[in-house]
């Protein structure tokens, strides 16, 4: 057996989901700590996403700067876009070695670490998120949480399926 067809592409319909709470502080409680991918959905309108001001000072996202500089993408059918006004789709994807961690950083994130901080913009509030994720142990039980198979994983989604909005390199 070819050691490529023992691990499939990532499937964000067998990811399990947690609705997040840009205004509670707690609601990542039922996401693991453990190695894998997640993603973000949401239904706020990428006309929203793209006015909003700069963040506050430290290595936080510009959420505003990555939908102009996926522009070019938009405009060529390569960036995910909402199929109707209020629909839902995947603005983030990427993976860690805690999720636990990187879904409370996306929300309440410290100024010291590379995240979207999505709390920060109230204009958001009122929109729907939901955090999925997959732990390696349940994608590929044999990779021990491999960090270029994450990578590789991350990215063979991206391309398969086009670029999510929020997500830079």
């Amino acid at each position: 057996m070819n050691d490529k067809t023992l691990v499939q592409p990532l499937t964000l319909d067998k990811f399990h989901r947690v609705p997040m709470s840009l205004t509670n502080r707690n609601w990542w409680v039922p996401v693991p700590n453990i190695t894998g991918w997640y993603a973000i959905e949401t239904n706020t309108p990428v006309s929203v996403l793209a006015k909003l001001p700069p963040p506050k000072p430290g290595k936080r996202y510009n959420l505003g700067n990555r939908i102009r500089n996926a522009s070019f993408l938009i405009s060529v059918g390569l960036a995910i876009q909402p199929l109707t006004e209020s629909a839902n789709y995947i603005v983030y994807i990427g993976e860690h070695e805690n999720l636990k961690s990187r879904a409370r950083e996306h929300t309440h994130g410290h100024t010291g670490t590379g995240c979207l901080c999505l709390s920060d913009y109230p204009e958001l509030w009122k929109y729907d998120w939901e955090f999925l994720y997959m732990a390696c142990s349940e994608h590929a039980p044999t990779s021990q949480g491999d960090k270029a198979l994450r990578i590789f994983l991350e990215q063979r989604w991206r391309g398969e399926n086009t670029w999510p909005l929020l997500c830079h390199q």
